[in-house]
């Protein structure tokens, strides 16, 4: 197959793809269906965040994730595909969308040698699910399920970054106006090359700690009280409580600039965002892979049981080690490893995981962390195993469905996106997707931040509300 270099396109490229679009839009006219051409240039090292912030529209779908720790980051804008489902069925609904596509796109392999150990930029799949499988219909969150091949995908590893191009064919394509475009883009993306991020003149941050009421925290304590009495009559073993809390001020939430502050407030969590072109827009910084699948090669992470992070070394020495001698934490903690072991082997995986758990260290928060992997056949698809696993136990409880009772009975807001699968499956077979937490949903002025604790026995209400206070503000602290 074809390679597409970035410095040919100056040098004719573009008329070397010329004939591969004509044939497929001829392909388009016989076969009377749609197809889609993928092409992937080799760009200058550009910002991903910045190439979302420059060339994408405020009423445009996106996806955007970040991995500082490993130096991945997607930018996904512009909407060649999409389906969007509710239902019990929504995971299913989503794989078969991706399955029929998937032969119908025409991709040129990634410009370059690819890296041994990164995820090649071909195209993909870019889906989003909510916790709970029916939409609430109040127009405040996203589709219970959509996936979008986006039009243009700007891919970073390392000091590598491609520019992946979803050209969608119909029958009322024309040719040279798409091979405008396409250099348009291109001598966009040119433009960014060694571009600083700058915020808007008019920016001015407004960087604040801001605290939940006290009807608010009495609330939810009364919450956790009532969940524990559940647990001591062994009506389940763990719940998820979750709390909402509300900001409106005068001026917009500037996201983009809240993105940056998260990348690098916590260059270990999974920087995220999502708009679904009405305005509304859903980012964090999340701590939990759901799944990295590459090669074949599975990895999903169990994470639960927390702590703060020490004022010195010492405290933070001492709060580590409280944590990892908790038998309610390490309780927790067991609990969530062995449903993805379970549900893993359910799926005739072996997961393979260390008997002990570590512990993951954030800015200002540490949670017992498993890493758990596993081999995983072609005959198994990546949301298959998104199905399987969510909501997992640190996020929902166990059993799951008794959990759900008692989200729905104390929980008085829509969770929509929050604790829920986000990520991407591309052609082949490799898929990336995170939990949705530390997270919040913003609409212009307006901004509402989740936070969530696992209720287990010998759960404190109080404890557990300074962890949700805990969780708050470091997202609080980001918004600007």
């Amino acid at each position: 197959m074809p390679v597409v270099t970035y410095c040919s396109y100056r040098s004719s490229s573009l008329q070397s793809i010329h004939p591969v679009i004509a044939e497929g839009l001829k392909q388009v006219q016989h076969h009377r269906q749609a197809r889609v051409i993928s092409l992937s240039f080799d760009i200058p090292q550009v910002d991903p965040l910045l190439a979302l912030a420059e060339l994408s529209h405020s009423r445009e779908r996106h996806l955007y994730l970040e991995h500082g720790a490993t130096q991945d980051a997607v930018a996904a804008f512009g909407t060649a595909l999409f389906f969007q489902t509710t239902g019990t069925d929504r995971f299913n609904q989503t794989r078969r969308f991706i399955q029929q596509w998937a032969p119908k796109i025409q991709a040129y392999n990634p410009a370059g040698g690819a890296d041994s150990q990164s995820v090649p930029a071909s195209a993909r799949f870019f889906c989003s699910f909510s916790f709970f499988p029916e939409g609430t219909g109040s127009g405040m969150d996203f589709p219970a399920a959509s996936v979008m091949l986006p039009e243009w995908q700007i891919t970073r590893h390392r000091s590598k970054c491609t520019l992946t191009a979803n050209l969608l064919l119909t029958s009322e394509t024309s040719l040279h106006p798409l091979l405008d475009r396409l250099e348009s883009r291109l001598e966009a993306i040119e433009r960014l090359h060694q571009k600083a991020w700058s915020p808007p003149n008019d920016y001015c941050p407004r960087l604040s700690l801001l605290q939940p009421s006290h009807l608010a925290g009495h609330q939810f304590k009364t919450s956790v009280a009532a969940a524990i009495k559940h647990i001591s009559r062994r009506h389940l073993q763990k719940v998820v409580l979750a709390h909402a809390f509300d900001l409106v001020r005068q001026e917009p939430f500037q996201t983009l600039q809240s993105l940056m502050e998260l990348r690098q407030r916590h260059p270990d969590c999974y920087v995220f965002s999502i708009n679904n072109r009405l305005g509304k827009t859903f980012i964090g910084a999340s701590p939990e892979r759901l799944l990295s699948l590459y090669r074949g090669q599975l990895i999903t992470d169990a994470l639960a049981g927390s702590a703060p992070r020490g004022r010195n070394p010492q405290e933070d020495r001492q709060l580590a080690q409280r944590l990892l001698n908790s038998r309610k934490e390490q309780g927790e903690h067991r609990m969530v490893v062995d449903f993805l072991a379970s549900h893993l082997e359910g799926l005739g995986l072996c997961p393979q995981y260390p008997k002990t758990p570590s512990l993951l260290r954030l800015s200002n928060i540490q949670h017992l962390h498993t890493p758990i992997q596993a081999v995983v056949s072609g005959a198994t698809h990546p949301l298959h195993m998104v199905e399987a696993l969510h909501p997992t136990p640190a996020v929902a409880g166990v059993p799951t469905q008794e959990a759900f009772e008692q989200i729905h009975a104390y929980e008085q807001f829509d969770r929509g996106l929050y604790a829920a699968p986000l990520g991407w499956v591309d052609t082949a077979g490799n898929s990336e997707f995170i939990v949705g937490i530390r997270s919040a949903l913003i609409d212009d002025n307006w901004a509402r931040l989740y936070a969530g604790a696992g209720i287990v026995a010998g759960s404190d209400p109080k404890r557990e509300w300074a962890e949700i206070n805990l969780k708050f503000r470091a997202l609080s602290e980001a918004l600007l």
